[in-house]
């Protein structure tokens, strides 16, 4: 038996006890936190529609075409017509051949590796690869290699030594601690060059990111699939698009292969439908009305230029995601306990979540923060 007051006895030691936060309202720009209102920098509602009045409205009728619930796993009852829309507008968006609706990023990676695990595989991951990726190789029958992060001289020799016949490389495309960017065009070329698959996490990229105003904002948003070669795309409703859920884009073969093999698609009850519906609305209002993702960009430059005009430290992103290193798990917490004494809600980061002694504080802005929280924010940081 584990001795579990020892095992919390030594978090507590480390700094590195968590405890949970309830808030009090609605996720936006704004939080109620113990009866008290901080503007929040710690949500991944980029696009700030995780509270949309227009959505709120279209749940609430959503509700009453399609019930609460969808009474069953996917395979016996629980796939609607809401469920089949909506992927096949992802298939159409994203230019992939198919698509399949699962019920979190978390769940979408470790089921993805679940129905093609197989011993002759090994996995390459970057070393800063979201836990849930790194857990699907864990959790199953395939080898996982790990490369530095984002080093893909150090991905280049590790695969070709490698002698498997069948061989992944997977990755974040934005990574959650740090906003940086994995490069998928020298990441595609790498595959194959050594016949390898590419399975790419977009799931703070999707909603996010866009070059091309035409296309759905994503880490692919531009890019040529006919050139660039993905083949398992991840991304999740529960950020940028503000509902909640995730999905996996392929070929259709691979899709066809989750449905009948991904055991945490079959064994789970299968998303709302009435919420299936409302992500399928809030993405098609990404699409149409541009200023939401002009707005986010607006913000993030808004806040780069800032903290560059006082010389604050800030690590390198061109993402919502904005990060301060600090290095200390203790002196993380007492900055964030600082931050909501100036009604700002701002969380620290600590081991495990990042290698120890790499505690950083993670500021995450949203399109629906207004100029003078971002200079507030700012301004608190200058005092740091």
């Amino acid at each position: 038996m584990s001795d579990f007051k020892k095992i919390i006895s030594i978090l507590k030691k480390d700094n590195n006890y968590r405890k949970r936060i309830s808030t009090e309202s609605p996720q936006d720009s704004s939080i109620k936190v113990s009866g008290k209102i901080l503007n929040n920098f710690s949500s991944n509602n980029y696009l700030n529609l995780s509270n949309n009045k227009q959505l709120r409205t279209k749940l609430k009728n959503n509700i009453d075409i399609y019930g609460i619930g969808s009474g069953a796993s996917p395979l016996i009852s629980g796939y609607s017509t809401a469920h089949k829309n909506l992927e096949n507008r992802i298939t159409q968006l994203l230019g992939f051949e198919s698509t399949l609706v699962t019920n979190s990023g978390y769940l979408a990676n470790v089921g993805l590796i679940n129905a093609i695990s197989e011993k002759q595989i090994t996995i390459f991951q970057d070393k800063g690869n979201h836990s849930s990726i790194i857990e699907s190789s864990r959790l199953s029958k395939t080898k996982l290699i790990r490369y530095k992060h984002l080093n893909y001289k150090d991905l280049e020799l590790k695969i070709k030594k490698d002698k498997s016949p069948i061989k992944i490389i997977y990755t974040d495309t934005v990574f959650s601690m740090t906003g940086e960017q994995a490069d998928l065009v020298k990441l595609s070329l790498i595959a194959k060059q050594n016949k390898s698959l590419l399975f790419i996490d977009d799931a703070h990229g999707f909603g996010v990111l866009r070059e091309n105003k035409n296309l759905f904002p994503s880490s692919i948003n531009g890019l040529n699939l006919d050139k660039i070669k993905v083949d398992a795309y991840i991304g999740t409703f529960g950020k940028a698009v503000g509902t909640f859920g995730a999905f996996i884009c392929g070929s259709q073969e691979l899709i066809n292969i989750l449905i009948q093999k991904s055991k945490p698609y079959i064994y789970s009850t299968a998303l709302p439908p009435a919420l299936v519906q409302t992500t399928l609305e809030s993405i098609n209002m990404i699409m149409g009305d541009k200023k939401i993702v002009d707005s986010l960009h607006s913000n993030i430059a808004y806040f780069k230029k800032l903290t560059n005009e006082l010389k604050i430290n800030i690590n390198n992103s061109d993402t919502p995601i904005q990060t301060i290193s600090i290095g200390n798990p203790k002196t993380v917490m007492d900055i964030c306990n600082k931050a909501k004494q100036s009604n700002i809600f701002i969380q620290g980061i600590r081991y495990p979540t990042v290698p120890r002694n790499q505690d950083l504080l993670r500021i995450n802005l949203t399109s629906g923060h207004s100029k003078k929280q971002i200079q507030s924010l700012v301004e608190f940081l200058n005092k740091l």
